[in-house]
Order: structure tokens, then sequence, then C-alpha cells
């Protein structure tokens, strides 16, 4: 069953990057009961904007011997698209972890992404 349940996950993730279109790593910061959390997470965009991949976040404190990180919190993250348009898009996203090396958390999300098109104009003298 343990075979099988694996073979099942490689399959998965050969058909996600073969259909993808991008490769994201993008730095995260989030405000948690727990305190600050500071992590990446790595995926891959699909053409339909779906995302599947992986994320890593912890948080830390300064001691005197030097910064301790602590609550790490690591698993993947499936974004689905819920609404696009031109400068806005908003996601449904689910992240399911292991937090402490212990507990398993299934964190649902509303992520939105901001489009900014800075448009430069050649003065000429």
């Amino acid at each position: 069953m343990k075979r099988l349940t694996l073979f099942f996950f490689e399959m998965l993730f050969f058909v996600v990057m073969a259909n993808s279109q991008h490769l994201l790593i993008a730095p995260t910061i989030e405000k948690t009961i727990a305190g600050n959390q500071y992590g990446s997470q790595l995926s891959f965009e699909t053409k339909g904007q779906w995302n599947v991949g992986g994320f890593y976040q912890t948080s830390w404190q300064q001691t005197t011997e030097g910064i301790k990180f602590i609550n790490p919190f690591y698993g993947i993250t499936i974004n689905a698209p819920l609404a696009k348009s031109e400068r806005i898009n908003f996601y449904v996203n689910v992240r399911a972890g292991v937090v402490n090396q212990h507990f398993l958390v299934v964190a649902p999300e509303l992520k939105t992404k901001l489009i900014i098109h800075l448009q430069m104009q050649a003065r000429t003298t």
C-alpha cells in the first residue's frame, strides 16, 4: 500500500511538472497567534493558474547564543483560481503540513495577486 501511494504521488508530481507553465519562488511573511513567521514557497503554476508546491516557514527568537528557530511549519500547498481579471486575481489556497514535527495542520486561505504594469516614457531633449 505504501508503494502504491508513493507511486500515485510521483505520477501526480510528473503530471503537474509536464503541464506547468512557470516555476514560482515566493518569500512569505505571516502573522500568526505564535508571532510572525518567515519562510518561502516553491510551486509550479499551470496554464490555468493552478499552483502546486511546497512551503517552509518558521519563527525566530534572538537569544544570547544567537538566533533560535521555533515552530517550523512545512508541507504542501495547492492554489486554485477563484476569480481573474486584468489587474487582480483571487485564489483559494490550502496548505497542509507539520508543525514542530508533531502536529498535522490544514490551513485554508484566500489569496490575492495584484498585477502592476509600469510604463516608462523616454524623454528626448
